[in-house]
């Protein structure tokens, strides 16, 4: 570069030159050197021009050579035509820079697209227009040829399917039901937003969940099976071991009572059995919930006063103070009421039992209730077990109550967990899902 600029100056400087000299010797009278410089004057002057219309070409080439990826170009024949050696070397760098650049973007992207298409998951991104603007391997799978080019093509897979993936918020997940070949099949949907490009763009995400589902229905089976043979097993083995007492009792005066006593424990195992069917009936019959504005510290005023009355007492704060849940009033408040209930039987032994129930909005302002106590708390072995029905340490216990207010949490598309500690107490969290 320094012999470019070296040169650049020596041009100029005969060209300044040439020009001052044809100015003074016609002055002068020197008529005929005035034309002998002049001449010289032109030759220099274009020799100047093309030497740098030479240099501008050569770096035109190079901004032509980035825009259309023609990276395989030499510079090495314009040396010493206008290009100095520095110059072209530097610019066939650059290039050869670039091309490995490119290619490493190249691997990279096939890389990602090789993954993307390869998982398990349908992927499809999606334009604020609705447009399709990448959809993997899966998801052309899973809705079936031609390829989605918008999301009225869905409509063909499911009426309902445009609708549910145009008003998916991010975190929110929806369950779609997709029969191929006469199976249906349930995917978890998900989205994103993201910007790339300037563009606004919605990656939707859904995930095959059929061999979950079916893994714990089979589990869930199971349990709901060995709960019921240990009950209704519990009931008849003593029947049938006084059916046979009283089949093998010689006849005499003492039959009578031994009758009645065996009629009476017959009674009360048969009542025990009805109940507990009846309390099966209540898992399986809860009500669609009525969703309406519920005013949270309203709602808790009125539990805790009826609750007052059977020497329960808790307190609650509720921020903002006006917050309003959108749910149904009486199963909402039968799962506090329930909740609170089991945090009183947890330490209400205690010489300071303390229950607080807590309202606020999360970090995406839907309601959440944290439900807390300081009793006994709960065992590790016990805590993964509280939600399964009729599975109670309660002496008299029906084991249906956490059950129930998942079932409740669950059909406003909200959830329950609790986490606890031995000797320092329970905490249930309430999650509410509001649109």
């Amino acid at each position: 570069m320094p012999k470019h600029k070296a040169i650049l100056i020596l041009r100029l400087s005969a060209v300044v030159l040439l020009a001052v000299a044809a100015g003074i010797l016609p002055a002068i009278g020197y008529y005929w050197q005035a034309a002998l410089v002049c001449v010289a004057l032109l030759r220099c002057t274009v020799g100047l021009w093309r030497w740098i219309n030479r240099s501008t070409k050569d770096l035109k080439r190079l901004i032509e050579a980035v825009r259309f990826n023609e990276l395989n170009i030499s510079f090495r024949p314009a040396i010493g035509k206008g290009l100095p050696k520095e110059l072209a070397h530097a610019m066939e760098e650059s290039l050869v820079h670039f091309r490995y650049r490119l290619m490493q973007a190249e691997v990279d992207r096939m890389f990602y697209d090789t993954l993307l298409q390869r998982i398990d998951s349908g992927i499809m991104v999606l334009n604020k227009y609705g447009a399709t603007e990448w959809i993997n391997k899966t998801a052309v799978e899973m809705f079936g040829k031609p390829q989605p080019r918008k999301l009225d093509d869905l409509k063909n897979v499911s009426p309902d399917l445009p609708g549910m993936l145009g008003q998916l918020a991010p975190r929110e997940v929806k369950l779609l039901t997709i029969n191929k070949d006469g199976t249906a099949v349930k995917y978890a949907v998900t989205a994103t937003y993201f910007s790339a490009g300037g563009r606004d763009l919605k990656l939707v995400s859904l995930k095959n969940i059929q061999p979950v589902l079916e893994e714990h229905e089979s589990d869930a089976w199971r349990k709901l099976i060995r709960v019921l043979t240990h009950e209704i097993m519990n009931s008849i083995t003593p029947i049938i071991s006084l059916a046979e007492t009283l089949a093998n009792e010689p006849a005499g005066a003492k039959q009578g009572d031994v009758m009645n006593r065996a009629m009476q424990t017959i009674y009360r195992r048969s009542r025990g059995l009805v109940d507990f069917v009846k309390n099966y009936q209540q898992l399986t019959r809860i009500p669609e919930p009525v969703l309406a504005e519920i005013p949270a510290k309203e709602m808790l005023s009125d539990i805790s006063r009826l609750l007052r009355a059977d020497g329960i007492r808790f307190t609650f704060h509720v921020e903002p103070p006006d917050m309003q849940i959108i749910a149904d009033r009486a199963l909402t408040e039968q799962v506090l009421i329930n909740l609170i209930k089991n945090a009183w039987e947890a330490c209400c032994e205690l010489s300071n039992p303390e229950i607080t129930v807590d309202v606020h909005k999360n970090e995406y302002q839907r309601p959440v209730a944290i439900i807390a106590d300081n009793g006994y708390g709960i065992v590790p072995d016990v805590l993964d077990k509280v939600f399964v029905p009729f599975f109670t340490t309660k002496t008299g216990g029906s084991g249906i109550g956490l059950s129930i207010c998942r079932q409740i949490m669950n059909l406003h598309h909200g959830n329950i967990s609790i986490e606890s500690e031995v000797d320092r107490g329970t905490t249930v969290t309430l999650r509410f899902w509001q649109d």
